[in-house]
């Protein structure tokens, strides 16, 4: 305060001194002066005034940038020999955070992917907070559906990949560009609601999909192997002839402590103008997430609906772009429970140490169109066991073992290690 005072100080002497010397020049030439020249020099010392009073407010109230992000390396092993093991430094983000002013604020993030062979821009959006209630967000946002969507970093779950719900069903990281609403209007609940351009489900035949792998390269089409995840766009050269509602309700209970509740929605027409058809494309998700003391766990649900699937296989044999059946309906569910072992064994420390269990049965050809045959290998269960720890809560240490059986009766197992990190 003493600083800005004094800075004060020193630039309305000088305007004075300013004005005083004008006054003396022009008395000593018979009053003529360049007034033009004087006021410039007045208004350049009055903005220096106003950055000085500015950046000592925003240094006091912390209007400063940081940067911030996560990392993890895994390794992936096949029992069954039915691929090699792989080392894979599966990404590494940098995220910068910055307080333009009281009201508005900057997120940002790049994703570096397997060994920096990929590049995503992440998300970049801006937060203008005009009350808790309601706040706008505008930018390139991560889509709110699911809770590992929005908040996936690796300490935050506790197996070494991502579920396959959250891969195959709904297509984490999902991201896309728009604008929209959150903000809490009660105690304990939550609302996320954007306008994001679509997906897009069939590829043109030479479509430029923009430069890059991570969220964009050679996609813009809905697949038999991956569902919707391919329909993701990078936001260099994201299709916007149609447009997405997506939004996300969350609830904490007072009266149950440790229960969340988690509803979200997309719906949009995919094609994009390519074919007549529009091929909406509408998916509903539901989620809990419970923890007392320490026992914890988490459920989700997720079903898929897909209009007009077969003029979009249509579409896609004639243009040669297509990449199996895409289905009429995908489906899928997981449950997921986990003891914080050392808070079961009452240790008082801030290590902590989880065994969790997790079962996931999805099936992206739920349904087909009719004249199209169903494949029965994308019908998964999933069964994951695994140790998680995390000497402080920034780094966590996971093993897993994965058993996959197919609706084909086909099957593989998996040994993965991993380690992740913030900072």
């Amino acid at each position: 305060m003493f600083k800005k005072r004094m800075l004060e100080g020193v630039v309305l002497v000088s305007l004075f001194l300013f004005g005083f010397v004008g006054e003396a020049i022009a008395q000593a030439e018979g009053g003529k002066v360049d007034v033009l020249e004087l006021q410039r020099r007045i208004d350049i010392m009055s903005d220096e005034l106003d950055s000085m009073s500015l950046g000592a407010s925003g240094a006091s109230q912390g209007f400063r940038t940081n940067v911030f992000g996560y990392g993890e390396l895994h390794y992936n092993n096949f029992t069954d020999g039915s691929d090699f093991d792989q080392l894979d430094k599966h990404r590494f983000v940098i995220g910068v955070f910055s307080r333009i002013s009281d009201w508005i604020q900057l997120n940002a993030e790049i994703d570096y992917e397997h060994g920096a062979q990929e590049i995503e821009f992440e998300l970049g959006y801006l937060d203008f907070l005009l009350d808790p209630k309601v706040n706008f967000r505008a930018g390139v946002v991560l889509v709110p559906v699911g809770f590992l969507n929005e908040y996936h970093e690796p300490n935050l779950f506790w197996s070494v990949e991502r579920p396959r719900i959250q891969n195959a069903v709904i297509p984490t990281s999902w991201q896309g560009s728009g604008a929209g609403f959150w903000g809490t209007p009660l105690p304990g609940l939550n609302y996320r609601f954007y306008i994001l351009n679509a997906v897009q489900s069939i590829r043109p035949s030479g479509f430029d999909d923009g430069s890059g792998n991570g969220g964009g390269g050679q996609s813009g089409r809905f697949r038999g192997s991956s569902g919707i995840r391919s329909g993701r766009l990078q936001p260099n050269r994201a299709t916007a002839e149609d447009f997405a509602f997506t939004g996300r309700l969350e609830y904490s209970n007072p009266i149950v402590p440790g229960l969340q509740l988690g509803f979200s929605v997309y719906t949009a027409d995919t094609t994009h103008d390519i074919i007549s058809e529009g091929g909406r494309t509408t998916l509903f998700e539901g989620d809990v997430k419970y923890r007392k003391k320490w026992f914890e766990m988490n459920s989700t649900i997720v079903n898929i609906d897909i209009d007009d699937a077969a003029a979009l296989n249509t579409f896609a044999a004639s243009a040669g772009t297509g990449s199996g059946i895409i289905p009429d309906q995908i489906f899928g569910w997981n449950i997921q429970a986990g003891v914080h072992v050392l808070q079961l064994l009452n240790q008082r420390t801030s290590h902590d140490v989880v065994v969790h269990y997790m079962y996931e049965n999805i099936d992206l050809h739920e349904e087909v169109p009719d004249g199209f045959t169903r494949n029965s290998a994308r019908e998964e269960h999933v069964h994951t066991f695994g140790v998680t720890y995390w000497p402080v809560p920034q780094v966590a240490l996971k093993m897993d073992f994965q058993n996959f059986n197919y609706g084909n009766n086909t099957h593989k197992n998996q040994l993965n290690l991993a380690m992740g990190y913030l900072y």
